[in-house]
């Protein structure tokens, strides 16, 4: 396969590979078991519970929560497409339109 690019037709061109999903939402990194876990054993300190009735608490709620918000984000979420980048013209673009 000749990598050229077909905006400036430099062969100066690198393929990359580019997922087109948002794995890290902000949502889904804050509802992890590890992070809730934390904060229900905070939060059972704070009432005078053991903390560690809390962090079960809480580990189990973010499970339950970050199941549920895999099962939206998965069946919409594009396959991986691969890209290319020229580093003459600085343009991206898929694999298909190379020449």
């Amino acid at each position: 396969m000749h990598l050229s690019c077909p905006f400036c037709h430099s062969t100066n061109v690198m393929l990359v590979e580019a997922s087109t999903q948002q794995s890290n939402t902000a949502l889904s990194s804050l509802v992890t078991p590890t992070t809730l876990g934390a904060l229900g054993s905070t939060v059972a300190k704070t009432f005078n519970l053991p903390p560690i009735v809390g962090g079960i608490a809480g580990t189990f709620l973010g499970g339950m929560l970050g199941s549920v918000l895999n099962s939206f984000t998965e069946p919409s979420a594009p396959p991986q497409q691969n890209l290319c980048f020229c580093h003459n013209c600085y343009q991206k673009f898929p694999t298909h339109l190379l020449h």
